[in-house]
C-alpha cells in the first residue's frame, strides 16, 4: 500500500511505506540535531501521520521541521483529527 507523502505540506505523490520510513528516520535525526536550540517552552514538530479510521493503516505522512511554543502545540493537538499522530522533540 502506498502512502501520500508531503514535505512541508507540499504534496509529493504516493510512496511505498519503506520510503516513508526512510523520510521519518531522516527527519527524526534532523529534529534531534536541532533540539538543543529549543527553549524550555518550545517543541519541534517533525512529522504528522494520518491513519485510516477502519484499518489503522497510514494514509499520509507530512514531514517538516516546525518550531513552535509548547502552548501552540497543545492547541494543535486539541484541534487535529483523532486519526492523526504528531511526532515532536523537546529540549530536556
Amino acid at each position: 500500500m502506498d502512502v501520500d507523502l508531503f514535505l512541508d505540506t507540499r504534496y509529493c505523490g504516493f510512496y511505498p511505506i519503506s520510503r516513508i520510513e526512510e523520510y521519518f528516520a531522516a527527519y527524526e535525526e534532523k529534529a534531534e540535531s536541532y533540539v538543543s536550540q529549543l527553549d524550555w517552552d518550545e517543541v519541534l514538530l517533525y512529522a504528522i501521520y494520518a491513519y485510516d479510521k477502519e484499518t489503522q493503516g497510514i494514509i499520509s505522512a507530512d514531514f517538516m521541521l516546525l518550531r513552535m511554543p509548547y502552548a501552540r502545540y497543545v492547541r494543535l493537538c486539541a484541534e487535529i483529527s483523532e486519526n492523526c499522530r504528531l511526532f515532536f522533540k523537546r529540549n530536556k
